[in-house]
C-alpha cells in the first residue's frame, strides 16, 4: 500500500491521537509483519497486560532508568510493587485491606483530593476540626481530634513517628515495620476515624472519642483472634478437666453486626468432664463483640453460684475481656459498671476462683453455639440439665 493510502486508512480506522502515534512507527522495507503487542503465557494478547506493560513503562520512565519495553514486557506478572500482597496478607476484614490500598493510592475522597480533581465545594477545612486542610496527613494524624484517640490507644510514638513523613507510601513502610498488632490496631482506628467523618459529613451523629478507641481495641482484638488463625496452623489442642473438687465454666459470646442483640452460651463441667449445667440466651441492647462477652461472663457467674460451686475455673476465649477482669485495673468502658459488679460476684460467692484464655474454639465452644441457636428457635434461655448417675 503507497503511503498516502496508508495515512488515509490510520485517519479512518481509529481516533485522530490513536492514528498520529501509529503513524509515527517506523517501517523498515523488506521486513515481515509481526506482533507488535506482547502477549501472554497462552500466547494471546489482553488489555490487561497492555495495561501493565503501559504502568511498567511509565514506572521506569519515571524514575529515570533505561531499558527495552520487550524485556519489561517479557515480565509483565513480576510483583514491582509488593504493597497489595502485604495488604492482602494483613489479618482483617477485606473492607479495612480495600480501606488500606485506597489509602496507599491517595483515592479516598477528602476535600483537597476533590479540589485537585476539579470538582467544586465551599471549602477545604477539615469536618471534624474546621481548621486545617483536610488531607490525610492532617486527618489521620495532626487533627487535634484524633490525637485523643492515639493517645488513649497507646500510640503517641507512633503517631509522632508519621507525623514527620510526608510521604504515605514511606508511611505504609513505617507501618509495615511495626508490629502485627499494632498495624492492625492503627489502621483498624483509621478506618473508624474516616467512617466518622463520613457520618459528619451526612449530618449525623459522630460516635465519641472514648466510644471509638473502645471499638477500635475490641474489633482489633476479634480481628486478631479470627484472621491470624487461618494463617497459622495450630497443633490440635483439647479441652483440660480442671483440678479434683473444682467446676470449669466454658462461656462464650455472639455478635452479629446490625442485630442490636446478642446471643451467649454457658456450659459448665466437672473435673471428670461431664457436663452439669449449659445455658443459652439472647440479650437486647448490647451492640458489640465485647458487651457480649461482656454479658457471656455475668451469666457464667451466675450459673455457678446457683449451682453452690466454692472452686471455679473459667474459660474465656476474650483476651480483652480476661484483662479487664483484672482485678487491679479499673475499667472505663461502656460495661465498667458490669466488670466492677462481676469482680464482686467473683469475691463473694467463691472462695477460689480462676480466670484462663480459651484456646478450644472448634471443638468445646460448638456445644456453646449449639446451645445459643436452640435458644433462638425457642426464642428465650435455653438450659439443660445433666445429673451423674
Amino acid at each position: 500500500m503507497d503511503p498516502e493510502g496508508m495515512v488515509e486508512l490510520a485517519n479512518d480506522s481509529f481516533w485522530p491521537d490513536d492514528a498520529r502515534h501509529i503513524l509515527q512507527i517506523p517501517l523498515q522495507e523488506g521486513v515481515s509483519d509481526f506482533t507488535a503487542w506482547h502477549y501472554d503465557n497462552k500466547g494471546q494478547h489482553s488489555v490487561r497486560n497492555a495495561y501493565k506493560l503501559q504502568v511498567q513503562l511509565g514506572r521506569v520512565n519515571s524514575q529515570g532508568n533505561t531499558g527495552s519495553s520487550t524485556a519489561i514486557a517479557g515480565n509483565l506478572n513480576e510483583c514491582v510493587d509488593p504493597s497489595w500482597k502485604q495488604i492482602r496478607k494483613l489479618p482483617c476484614p477485606r473492607k479495612i485491606q480495600m480501606f488500606t490500598w485506597r489509602l496507599k493510592h491517595e483515592s479516598l475522597a477528602f476535600r483537597t483530593n476533590l479540589i485537585r480533581r476539579g470538582m467544586k465545594i465551599e471549602s477545604t477545612k477539615c469536618l471534624l476540626c474546621g481548621c486545617a486542610g483536610e488531607d490525610g496527613a492532617h486527618f489521620f494524624i495532626k487533627c487535634k481530634s484524633v490525637k485523643a484517640v492515639w493517645r488513649a490507644l497507646g500510640l503517641e510514638k507512633e503517631r509522632q513517628d508519621l507525623e514527620e513523613i510526608t510521604s504515605v507510601h514511606v508511611m505504609l513502610d513505617y507501618l509495615w515495620g511495626l508490629h502485627e498488632n499494632k498495624r492492625v490496631q492503627i489502621l483498624t482506628m483509621w478506618w473508624h476515624w474516616w467512617n466518622n467523618r463520613n457520618k459528619v459529613r451526612e449530618a449525623e451523629l459522630a460516635v465519641p472519642s472514648d466510644e471509638l478507641t473502645r471499638r477500635v481495641l475490641s474489633y482489633t482484638m476479634e480481628y486478631l483472634q479470627i484472621f491470624s488463625a487461618k494463617e497459622r496452623k495450630r497443633e490440635q489442642l483439647k479441652w483440660h478437666p480442671p483440678s479434683p473438687g473444682t467446676l470449669k465454666v466454658n462461656m462464650d459470646g455472639g455478635f452479629r453486626p446490625g442485630e442490636g442483640s446478642i446471643t451467649w452460651g454457658v456450659v459448665v463441667r466437672d473435673d471428670s468432664g461431664d457436663v452439669i449445667s449449659a445455658w443459652a440466651g439472647r440479650t437486647e441492647q448490647v451492640a458489640d463483640p465485647f458487651g457480649a462477652e461482656v454479658v457471656a461472663f455475668t451469666q457464667a457467674i451466675s450459673t455457678a453460684a446457683e449451682l453452690g460451686a466454692l472452686r471455679v475455673v473459667f474459660e474465656t476465649d476474650s483476651k480483652l475481656l480476661q484483662e479487664a477482669l483484672d482485678l487491679g485495673r479499673v475499667e472505663s468502658s461502656p460495661y465498667a459498671a458490669l466488670i466492677e459488679d462481676s469482680k464482686f460476684q467473683l469475691k463473694m460467692w467463691f472462695s477460689r476462683q480462676q480466670i484462663i484464655p480459651c484456646n478450644v474454639r472448634l471443638e468445646f465452644n460448638d456445644l456453646i453455639t449449639q446451645e445459643t441457636v436452640i435458644s433462638d428457635a425457642f426464642g428465650g434461655p435455653y438450659t439443660m440439665e445433666v445429673h451423674k448417675g
